[in-house]
């Protein structure tokens, strides 16, 4: 039997490229979330599950996702990325804000991903989850983070974000990026609890509930600045 194939190591010179862009895109992230001006919207649901001293399972859109990295950092918490290689950029750029990476995917090969989220949050961490990524379908949830819930026994806790200034790029996800200086709404949901014994139907029904929840919350989010310019 042939032997498997070697996996080549990026040269120095790669290495230390990547270490500058992601050290650059920290600082350009930390001074973008410094001018930015946050107003929240039934915070008193994450206040509820976030001083229980219980993990904590955030589920937001993948698209929305960029101003968590702020309001989330050094909290003990981690964030299921790929093994790709936008996945390793994406974790070190999440370490300089304080938070694990648990490498994975929810898509392929995602039983092991999620068993590692599961380990995790036995452990005390909260979990950062986009349930429609890696790619989609957009605002559509995948089982995933259901699965978690009924493992673990923590809520789900569904939250999302709009900003006022803003560019939207042209992607699957519709990827959202607050301008310097804009208003940014945070918009929480009622946490979801999943039974550890529910039937195969209630699992359907609990993931419908999330996904719902995320929708409504997007559009109040989405309509919180609306009739003004919020789009580059």
């Amino acid at each position: 039997m042939a032997a498997p194939p070697q996996v080549r190591r990026p040269g120095w010179y790669h290495r230390l490229l990547m270490a500058c862009v992601i050290r650059v895109a920290s600082w350009l992230l930390q001074g973008l979330y410094a001018t930015l001006r946050p107003v929240y919207m039934q915070r008193h649901f994450e206040r509820r599950v976030w001083q229980s001293g219980k993990p904590v399972l955030l589920v937001f859109w993948h698209g929305r996702m960029l101003y968590f990295m702020h309001l989330y950092r050094r909290t003990r918490l981690t964030a299921l990325v790929s093994h790709s290689q936008d996945g390793e950029f994406m974790s070190r750029v999440l370490r300089q804000f304080g938070i694990h990476a648990t490498r994975g995917s929810s898509s392929r090969g995602g039983a092991q991903g999620l068993l590692e989220i599961v380990k995790r949050v036995r452990h005390g961490y909260h979990i950062a989850f986009t349930p429609d990524g890696p790619r989609g379908p957009r605002y559509q949830v995948q089982p995933g983070i259901v699965a978690v819930a009924k493992q673990t026994g923590a809520p789900i806790l569904p939250v999302t974000y709009n900003a006022q200034w803003k560019k939207v790029l042209r992607s699957w996800d519709g990827f959202v990026i607050p301008l310097p200086f804009s208003r940014v709404v945070v918009v929480y949901g009622e946490p979801i609890y999943i039974p550890p014994g529910a039937s195969a139907a209630m699992f359907h029904a609990k993931r419908q509930e999330v996904e719902a929840s995320l929708q409504r919350l997007t559009e109040i989010a989405d309509s919180y600045f609306r009739g003004l310019r919020t789009e580059c």
